[in-house]
């Protein structure tokens, strides 16, 4: 049976496409990091609750990424962004505070003398409020509403001075969001400084759970997530775009803490093996 037979009965890509008038889908056989050969791992059910439609979960037969196919054009992507399209956003989940990997980068840049910051996904603001308050100069981009009560946040990439050199960049939670990562990544790398360090945050595709759930693993959410990572993947990616790679772990999100009950047992040692659903990762423009 065709892997994408199983719900796409009733609805087609243009219903996906809510209108858009430009290119919307466009076959994805070749791998988006490292250009080899692919092959299909498993269907991937798309977020809208009310338009369901698989894709392909392809995964790169060399680097071992793994991404769903047809691919949505970043410049749909950006459509259906702005006009807070349930084909890629779900819930928020009420989260109020610090990720663990934006307390990495906190952690490892609050105590310096304010500089530039440059955040790609500003999102609910969290981490972009906290570097405002601390001083440092800030300019962020996302194509959502929800950025836009924060200071110097622009809805597209190109709108940002190029002139505009950040001494810390953070995508946390993007490069899984959009449809070439490479060429993302060098834009980023365009507003990154001598030296400057880049915070990010993806899937991590060789977490246990994706070997386990396979396409029913958390992470696999299109059209909100349509890229997803392997170490190998996301080091190959950051240093196509002029980033040395200084730093990788996988968590899943958790605190790490001493297990005191049996059920403390599991997430506790996914946390020390690495095996958690997410990785953190640390560049340097070189």
């Amino acid at each position: 049976m065709n892997p994408l037979s199983r719900r796409n009965t009733h609805m087609t890509l243009a219903d996906l496409a809510e209108d858009y008038s430009g290119e919307s889908f466009a076959p994805a056989i070749i791998c988006p990091i490292c250009g080899a050969q692919s092959r299909i791992l498993h269907p991937a059910s798309n977020i809208h609750p009310n338009k369901p439609y698989d894709f392909n979960f392809r995964v790169c037969a060399a680097c071992r990424h793994g991404w769903i196919d047809p691919m949505p054009t970043q410049t749909l992507l950006n459509y259906l962004y702005a006009r807070g399209s349930r084909s890629v956003i779900g819930e928020w989940g009420g989260e109020h505070r610090l990720t663990i990997p934006e307390r990495v980068c906190v952690s490892r840049e609050m105590g310096r003398t304010p500089a530039r910051y440059f955040e790609l996904g500003v999102g609910l603001g969290h981490l972009y409020q906290l570097f405002i308050e601390r001083g440092w100069d800030c300019i962020g981009v996302d194509p959502g509403d929800w950025a836009s009560r924060f200071p110097n946040v622009h809805r597209n990439i190109g709108d940002v001075a190029a002139t505009f050199k950040a001494d810390v960049l953070a995508a946390f939670d993007v490069l899984e969001h959009v449809s070439d990562p490479v060429s993302m990544l060098r834009n980023l790398r365009m507003f990154a400084a001598p030296n400057a360090r880049l915070y990010c945050a993806m899937p991590n595709r060789e977490s246990i759970r994706a070997k386990l759930h396979r396409q029913r693993w958390r992470m696999v959410r299109p059209l909100g997530h349509v890229n997803y990572y392997s170490r190998k993947s996301i080091a190959m990616a950051l240093e196509l775009a002029g980033f040395a790679v200084r730093y990788i772990r996988a968590t899943d999100l958790n605190e790490l803490h001493f297990p005191r009950r049996p059920r403390d047992v599991r997430p506790a040692l996914i946390e020390i093996l690495g095996l958690g659903d997410q990785w953190i990762v640390i560049g340097e423009a070189s």
